[in-house]
C-alpha cells in the first residue's frame, strides 16, 4: 500500500475512533448536565415546601396529584434522589419517566417527609435531539478535517511522487541528466539534491567502467591474438622435438583459454552494466532451430539422441545478441556434459524453454551450480562461466531460472520461464 493510503487509512481510523468516543462521550455530559438542572429544580421545591410550611398550616400545601407529598414523620429519613417509572394518568397502560427527591424538613419543631417528583420525559427528548445534532455536526467536521487532511497531504507529497517517478526513468546508458522538481519543503528540496547529485555521479561512475571495459576488451584482444598467432607459427616449425612440440601445444591451450574467459568476464560486466540496452521482437522458435543445426555435429559426434519439440512463432523480446549467448551457452553445456550416447530433449512453449540431458550427478552443490568459476573438476579446460553467464541474462530480463536432477533416469533438466516479472519484455504471437 503506498504511503498516501497509509496516511488516509490511519486518519479515517483515528477519526472513526474519535468520533465514536466522542459522540458517547457528549451525550453522557449531556444527559448528567440535564439531569442536575432537573435536581436543582427539585431541591428548590422543597425549599418552597419548607419556607411553606414555615408560615402555612400544614393541610393548605399538598394538592391534588400529592406533589409535593407531604407527612409529619417522628424520625429522620435519609435525602436521596432517584430515578422512577409511575403510570401515566392520562394513557393507563403507559409508563413516564421521573426523577424523585425526598428529604426530611423541620417546621415549627416538627419533622416532616417531603417527597417530589418531576418527569423528566421531556428532558430526555431534549437531550436525545440535542445529542443528535451535536454528534452530526461532530462527524460533518471530522469529515471536512479528514478531506481537507488528505488533499493537503497529496498536495504536499506531490513532489516526492514526481521525483520517484523520474527516478524509476533514469538510465546509466542516456547521456541527458534528471531533473529532479524544486519543493517549498526542505526535506524535499534536500532529497531532490542529493539524488541528482548521486544520479551525476553513478553515470560519471559508469561512463569511466564503461569506458575501462571497452579499453579492456580491445587491447587485451590484441596481444592474444598475436601470441596465438606466433605459437600457431611455432608449432609449424620442423625443427621442434616432441616435447617442445608437447610445451607449445599446451600453452596455445591456455591461451585459448584465457582468450575466452577474457569475452566472458568482459561479457559478464557488460550485461552487469546493462550494455545491451537493445531489445527488439524476435522469433526465438526460429533462433533455436538455427542453433541447434550449428550444434547438430557435436550431437552427432557424441551420438546422441536429440529430441525437440518447438511450439512455432514463440515471439520474445530480448537484445539478439544476449539471447545467442544464452543459447549457445545451454546447447554447449548439454553437448559437453552429456555423454557418449546419452539423451538430449528440448522443448519450447509459450511460457518455457526446457532442456534435458542424460548424465551423472553434480560433483558439488546444486545451489553453487550457476556461481562464476564452479565447474567440474573432471574438465580442466571449461572456464566455468557459461551458466553464471545464463542466469545473469536470466536475471536481467526477470526470466525465472531453474534447475533439477531426475535420479532414477539420471537426467539434468534446466528450465527458463518466458513470462516475465518485467514490463514490456514478454509477448505472444498473433
Amino acid at each position: 500500500m503506498s504511503l498516501f493510503g497509509q496516511t488516509a487509512r490511519y486518519l479515517l481510523l483515528s477519526a472513526f475512533l474519535i468520533a465514536l468516543v466522542g459522540s458517547v462521550g457528549f451525550y453522557t455530559l449531556i444527559h448528567r448536565k440535564i439531569r442536575h438542572e432537573v435536581d436543582e429544580i427539585l431541591v428548590s421545591q422543597v425549599d418552597q415546601a419548607q419556607k411553606h410550611l414555615q408560615h402555612h398550616p400544614f393541610a393548605g400545601l399538598t394538592d391534588g396529584d400529592d406533589n409535593p407529598h407531604i407527612e409529619p414523620i417522628s424520625q429522620v429519613v435519609q435525602s436521596e434522589f432517584k430515578d422512577l417509572r409511575i403510570r401515566d394518568s392520562v394513557k393507563a397502560n403507559s409508563f413516564i419517566p421521573v426523577r424523585q427527591f425526598q428529604t426530611t424538613i423541620v417546621a415549627d419543631g416538627q419533622h416532616y417527609l417531603v417527597r417530589v417528583r418531576l418527569p423528566y420525559y421531556e428532558f430526555n427528548e431534549l437531550a436525545r435531539d440535542l445529542s443528535i445534532w451535536i454528534i452530526i455536526g461532530f462527524l460533518v467536521l471530522m469529515a471536512l478535517s479528514v478531506l481537507v487532511g488528505l488533499a493537503l497531504s497529496s498536495r504536499l507529497w506531490r513532489p516526492f511522487y514526481v521525483t520517484i517517478d523520474q527516478l524509476s526513468q533514469f538510465r546509466l546508458d542516456q547521456p541527458a541528466s534528471l531533473s529532479f522538481p524544486q519543493a517549498h519543503v526542505r526535506e524535499f528540496d534536500l532529497l531532490s539534491r542529493s539524488l541528482g547529485e548521486l544520479t551525476r555521479k553513478v553515470r560519471q561512475q559508469f561512463s569511466l567502467q564503461k569506458q575501462f571495459t571497452e579499453n579492456a576488451s580491445h587491447e587485451l584482444q590484441t596481444p592474444l591474438a598475436v601470441a596465438s598467432a606466433e605459437l600457431d607459427f611455432l608449432l609449424q616449425s620442423q625443427h621442434l622435438t616432441e616435447n617442445d612440440h608437447t610445451h607449445l601445444q599446451r600453452a596455445t591451450d591456455a591461451l585459448s583459454r584465457l582468450s575466452q574467459l577474457n569475452r566472458s568476464l568482459l561479457l559478464l560486466t557488460q550485461v552487469d552494466n546493462d550494455q545491451f540496452a537493445a531489445d527488439e521482437l524476435a522469433d526465438l522458435s526460429e533462433v533455436i532451430q538455427q542453433y541447434l543445426l550449428d550444434f547438430e555435429p557435436f550431437f552427432t559426434h557424441k551420438h546422441l539422441a536429440v529430441t525437440v519439440a518447438i511450439q512455432p512463432e514463440v515471439q520474445l523480446r530480448m537484445n539478439r545478441q544476449l539471447m545467442g549467448v544464452l543459447l549457445t551457452n545451454l546447447l554447449k553445456n548439454t553437448a559437453r556434459h552429456c555423454p557418449v550416447g546419452g539423451r538430449v530433449a528440448l522443448s519450447l512453449t509459450n511460457d518455457q524453454l526446457s532442456i534435458c540431458n542424460t548424465g551423472e550427478p553434480l560433483p558439488f552443490a546444486e545451489s553453487q551450480l550457476f556461481n562464476r568459476f564452479v565447474k567440474d573438476p573432471a574438465r580442466p579446460d571449461s572456464i566455468g562461466l557459461g551458466l553464471a553467464l545464463v542466469r545473469q541474462i536470466c536475471d536481467r530480463y526477470g526470466f525465472p531460472l531453474t534447475y533439477a536432477y531426475d535420479q532414477a533416469n539420471k537426467t539434468h533438466s534446466f528450465q527458463i520461464g518466458l513470462i516475465s516479472d518485467k514490463a514490456n519484455n514478454f509477448k505472444f504471437a498473433t
